[in-house]
């Protein structure tokens, strides 16, 4: 892959204000999945990240913008294979159907950043005629081996263009963890507006939550391919600015939902759900300028409890690895100055081979490493799956206490 180039944005990505106020400053971090061999380690993308708040809108975000249509090319990330995802997909299917589509089949479903097509195939199978549009080639080959039909691309306001005729309207638009990628979310909304049915459309959105985010102190989600972070209230701002009223927040109960979930569901204004909007959540202390200022020291906080951490395990002479090679892995690793003391990053389904982690440089590893060359400790990234990943790791001996949440080491309970 090609050193991408950096643009700036100079205004907020919501509301267009110029002078934006920075709360948070994440030195030379790399890509979430940019995994390298080891000949590559010191030479992978590696830049700053700083997070902005707007004094208007108070809409969290980033203020540059990174040119990744290579590196999405490349792309190979997906949690298909995880049974909670798995279970979350057909909720969501389901209780939007049932909810908004009772007894009626043939609804057509259009996913932007559909990945493998897990997702539209739960669709799928509650009668839903769906498509795809996913940059990454190789899961555009996985999604239509599964009988989802698939354009391959970045989805942008021309792409509505490229879309079969019979998907020139849809009644359902569907975004996980895809719309926070956006660089210019309202030319988005705007987009997907016009092809949205105006009578019963649906814009269905999962992103990472800004309020679990900044409680948490999970600052791994703050990443170069993310643009936006939303809570209840700027979710609706943004989608009100572009001609969509919110009216629900909880398609799928939090209980459901993967470890970092927000989802909204919004209909064009007069569309036939649009008389009972949804009221947001969010504490009010978010619409306060003066809350993030904390942000930042409570972040520097939560990395120096990792840290503490890792090096109280491996100063005790225990062999410590990391488990989840998605954003929350690299991220987090990226940020900490003792990131290398980790003997590996174990996943599911590695990139490839004979990797190495971006910037911290440790080995990106299967499940039978944990087997092969055993550790005592295991740092859980992917908190969220805990008592999956300790099922199936338990098949290799390992025993509930050696698992550690990410969430408890950052607060600091160790």
């Amino acid at each position: 892959m090609k050193q991408p180039n950096i643009s700036d944005v100079g205004r907020c990505r919501a509301c267009h204000r110029a002078d934006m106020r920075r709360f948070l400053h994440l030195p030379q971090m790399p890509f979430t999945d940019d995994f390298i061999p080891p000949a590559r380690f010191g030479h992978e993308f590696r830049a700053d990240i700083d997070i902005f708040i707007c004094p208007a809108c108070m809409t969290a975000q980033t203020q540059h913008n990174v040119d990744i249509g290579d590196y999405y090319e490349d792309y190979q990330y997906s949690v298909g294979g995880s049974t909670i995802a798995g279970r979350f997909m057909r909720l969501l299917a389901t209780n939007l159907q049932s909810a908004y589509y009772p007894g009626i089949t043939g609804r057509t479903v259009l996913e932007v950043g559909s990945g493998d097509g897990e997702q539209l195939l739960a669709f799928k199978e509650t009668g839903c005629r769906v498509l795809g549009y996913e940059p990454s080639s190789q899961l555009c080959q996985v999604a239509e081996a599964k009988g989802i039909p698939t354009i391959q691309g970045l989805f942008t306001a021309d792409s509505i263009h490229r879309l079969p005729e019979d998907f020139r309207e849809v009644h359902m638009v569907m975004l996980s963890y895809t719309f926070d990628h956006l660089p210019a979310p309202r030319e988005f909304l705007a987009a997907a507006r016009t092809i949205l049915n105006k009578a019963e459309g649906l814009l269905v959105v999962e992103i990472h939550d800004l309020e679990k985010i900044i409680q948490r102190q999970e600052y791994c989600l703050f990443e170069h391919e993310h643009s936006i972070y939303l809570t209840e209230s700027t979710a609706r701002q943004l989608c009100n600015l572009e001609g969509l009223e919110i009216i629900s927040f909880d398609p799928v109960p939090e209980k459901d939902r993967r470890a970092n979930s927000l989802i909204f569901v919004a209909t064009p204004k007069g569309s036939k759900f649009a008389s009972q909007p949804a009221v947001p959540g969010t504490p009010a202390d978010f619409s306060k300028i003066g809350y993030y200022d904390q942000v930042s020291a409570n972040i520097r906080a939560g990395i120096a409890n990792l840290e503490r951490f890792v090096d109280t395990v491996t100063g005790q002479g225990r062999k410590l690895a990391g488990y989840g090679a998605g954003g929350r892995g690299v991220m987090t690793l990226a940020a900490m100055g003792n990131a290398s003391k980790l003997s590996y990053l174990v996943d599911k389904k590695p990139k490839r081979p004979g990797l190495l982690v971006p910037k911290s440089g440790i080995p990106l590893v299967s499940l039978d490493e944990l087997k092969s060359n055993p550790v005592d400790d295991i740092l859980v990234f992917s908190f969220g799956y805990m008592r999956e990943i300790q099922a199936e790791v338990g098949m290799l001996g390992y025993k509930p206490g050696q698992f550690h949440s990410l969430l408890d080491i950052l607060a600091g309970q160790f």
